[in-house]
């Protein structure tokens, strides 16, 4: 009875305790989960945190342990691009080493970092620092590799955009924000590395605040992980005084440009005189200068579109189609070479120049020539624009070296920092670089029937590149573009396709810019060929536009382009600066003074002095029409190397130099390039005596004309006249070459202007 009396009983305890029991359990549960939410919120992430401290402090940088060596046997992967290899670097390689899970804060790390123990990069932050919490917590969590699934940084943003400020010595603060593959949003401030295209215009310091210093345009740029991004920045001249009255714009050239020199407040200069104008579109269309008959022609003539007709004259002389196919023989590297072996002869040489002149002849368009070099095949004597892949470095084709040249070439992007790493200062990664690769790798090159030829084919079934890192193959892929289907396919058809489309941005833009650099002195772009994110256009929607009108309007048509860009007032205006575009080297608000190509110089001078140059090896008369350059004249190439021909070693656009250097000077003041002409062939000063006979004045002023396109002044002419003391010949030809010397030896005349 007992017993069937105290079961329910019993039972009744037995629920309480069960369900006593399951309350305590889900309390625990719940407590654990929100514990365990909290853990995953504070957990550190090596890729996402600690990488970011490392690039903060400057460890993985190109000179400390990101170096292609590392540091005192440390390597880092440069500014992070490989975490995965940092990671067993810092707890694999020598495992207990750097990292101390049992001891965090004795962590060879981080006490190298603090300055507790020996550290050639010096003390980098403090044990109280953000940077040192980080490191910490993370060893203090068992330093573990990051979770396959953990958010990756997808793209970063500077804001604001575009910063500007009425006056300098005023400041503005900014913020990057990183967005993830969670499609989350990270303020990474604190940890991004900053810097300035024009630190003279504006600073940015490393909490990213701008600091402005005087007048002008500049961008301020933020590099988180592998992306960089900018901002624009404008001080304004601080002052209620300006007034906007340039010349008027004769095209949307003129408009855009204006647009931004009235933003920043400077006043461009006015049209030039017609007498500059005459030398400066002379020497810019034809490598030459007007001859006197031109010089008569234009300047007496009262049509109010002489400018126009010049120009439209100008750019139907074949001399405009010499000029651009030195220019564009020079970025090719046509160089003939007496070792036949090495497979650019100086038959294939000159058979590939002749080739690229015809195309500039005809006006062919940059689309269709770019799309035949690239895809040549064939022998390079009967088939010349197959020689883009003989005219390589030491005759060898190399798939990398090549990618690299042709993205440099058309679209002016410098890949070669991504073969190894992450772009440190782009967007394009070891994947673009490698995928852009593949499309190289089946081209091959053998023997034709006689020594000097060289055949070119593809195997279209060669694999594609091969990672640097881990040796995967990576697919072909346009660079910033889709991943096109190769199978049986010659993949440069494919690549020239998509790259010389009038749609495609990058080259049409590039290819803009060096026609625009070719007129003033310096691309929108600058270097031509060093597009970057970290490089931007000094006028975004000029440089839009610009290559929109290229390809679009002109349809790549070289004397289109050219004929609208000498036709723009921002073309034609003066040298002669004002207050407000003194400092101005950046926003086209007056012309530069350039120095002519070595080439042109040397054919000027020779025009002046109604010389015929003694070119070894070639009957031509000018420079500007030798197929592999001047290096090989041994009577002048001291001349071209002195005043920067291209050595044509790379398709690098800085192979030409303009600088001004002492060499020039002297060689002409003293050298044999002037002197011996005013010596052997004193051809010019005894016709102008001959044909001006005890006329002083219309000698000199024939000289000025020859030379510096312009009469001489009032006040020239006459110290000038005061030293023609001698009354024989002999001793007056002596005075008049004289004249001629100082004239060439001129400023005025050594410069575009």
């Amino acid at each position: 009875m007992s017993v069937h009396h105290d079961q329910p009983v019993m039972s009744r305890f037995v629920c309480r305790e069960r369900r006593a029991a399951a309350a305590a359990l889900a309390l625990v549960a719940l407590l654990t989960a929100d514990c365990r939410l909290a853990a995953e919120e504070d957990r550190i992430s090596f890729r996402n945190d600690v990488v970011p401290v490392f690039m903060r402090a400057g460890c993985n940088s190109g000179d400390c342990h990101g170096a292609a060596r590392g540091k005192d046997g440390f390597m880092l992967s440069l500014f992070g691009y490989d975490p995965d290899g940092d990671y067993y670097r810092l707890l694999e390689e020598y495992p207990g080493r750097r990292i101390n899970r049992a001891a965090p804060d004795r962590s060879l790390l981080l006490q190298k970092a603090i300055g507790e123990v020996n550290h050639t990069g010096g003390q980098l932050f403090t044990d109280e620092s953000e940077s040192y919490r980080i490191i910490l917590q993370w060893i203090d969590q068992g330093a573990v590799r990051d979770p396959a699934d953990t958010a990756t940084v997808t793209g970063i943003r500077m804001e604001p955009g575009v910063l500007e400020f009425a006056s300098p010595k005023q400041q503005q603060t900014t913020r990057v924000l990183a967005t993830y593959s969670d499609g989350s949003d990270r303020d990474v401030t604190a940890w991004c590395l900053f810097l300035s295209s024009d630190e003279g215009v504006a600073e940015i310091d490393e909490r990213g605040q701008v600091h402005a210093q005087r007048a002008g345009g500049a961008h301020v740029f933020a590099r988180f992980s592998r992306f960089t991004q900018g901002a624009e920045v404008f001080v304004l001249p601080g002052t209620d005084e300006f007034v906007w009255t340039p010349p008027p714009a004769a095209s949307v050239i003129d408009e855009l440009v204006y647009a931004r020199l009235k933003k920043l407040r400077i006043q461009p200069s006015p049209l030039c005189s017609d007498e500059d104008f005459l030398r400066r579109v002379t020497l810019d269309l034809t490598g030459l200068l007007p001859s006197p008959a031109e010089y008569e022609k234009f300047v007496t003539s009262a049509q109010p579109d002489k400018r126009a007709r010049l120009i439209d004259e100008l750019l139907q002389r074949d001399d405009f189609a010499h000029l651009w196919t030195a220019r564009w023989g020079e970025w090719l590297r046509i160089d003939g070479d007496t070792n036949v072996g090495s497979g650019k002869s100086m038959k294939a040489a000159w058979a590939f120049y002749h080739w690229l002149l015809d195309q500039f002849l005809v006006d062919r368009p940059l689309d269709e020539i770019f799309y035949a070099m690239l895809t040549g095949t064939g022998s390079n004597l009967r088939q010349p624009p197959s020689n883009f892949y003989t005219m390589v470095p030491d005759g060898q084709i190399v798939p990398s070296a090549l990618g690299q040249d042709v993205a440099q070439l058309t679209m002016g992007i410098r890949t070669q920092c991504a073969e190894c790493h992450n772009h440190p200062f782009d967007r394009w990664t070891m994947d673009d670089y490698y995928g852009w690769t593949s499309f190289f790798t089946g081209i091959q090159r053998k023997r034709g029937r006689e020594a000097r030829e060289m055949l070119i084919s593809v195997n279209v079934n060669a694999g594609p590149a091969a990672h640097k890192l881990d040796g995967r193959p990576v697919p072909h892929r346009f660079l910033g573009g889709a991943a096109p289907d190769v199978r049986d396919k010659d993949p440069r058809q494919l690549m020239a396709a998509w790259l010389t489309s009038k749609d495609n941005r990058l080259f049409r833009r590039h290819m803009a810019n060096r026609v625009w650099e070719h007129f003033f002195g310096r691309g929108i772009v600058h270097p031509i060929d060093d597009v970057r994110i970290s490089n931007p256009a000094c006028n975004e929607p000029l440089m839009e536009e610009l290559g929109r009108r290229f390809a679009e309007d002109h349809g790549y048509r070289l004397r289109d382009l050219a004929r609208e860009i000498c036709n723009s007032t921002t073309y034609q205006l003066s040298a002669r600066t004002n207050a407000s575009n003194r400092r101005d080297e950046r926003f086209f608000s007056h012309a530069s003074l350039r120095r002519p190509r070595a080439d042109v110089l040397f054919d000027c001078i020779n025009q002046v002095l109604k010389n015929r140059p003694n070119i070894r090896r070639s009957s031509r008369t000018r420079a500007i029409d030798l197929f592999e350059g001047g290096s090989s004249d041994n009577n002048n190439a001291y001349f071209f190397s002195t005043f920067g021909q291209s050595s044509r070693e790379s398709v690098c656009a800085c192979e030409t130099s303009y600088d001004a250097q002492l060499a020039q000077a002297l060689h002409l003041i003293n050298g044999r390039t002037i002197e011996r002409i005013l010596n052997r062939n004193p051809v010019l000063v005894q016709d102008l005596m001959k044909r001006h006979p005890g006329d002083p004045q219309a000698i000199i002023e024939a000289l000025y004309i020859r030379t510096l396109t312009r009469r001489p002044t009032a006040a020239e002419l006459k110290i000038i006249e005061e030293g023609l003391t001698e009354t024989d010949a002999r001793s007056q030809k002596t005075l008049y070459d004289s004249v001629l010397w100082g004239l060439l030896n001129s400023s005025e005349f050594l410069f575009n202007h």
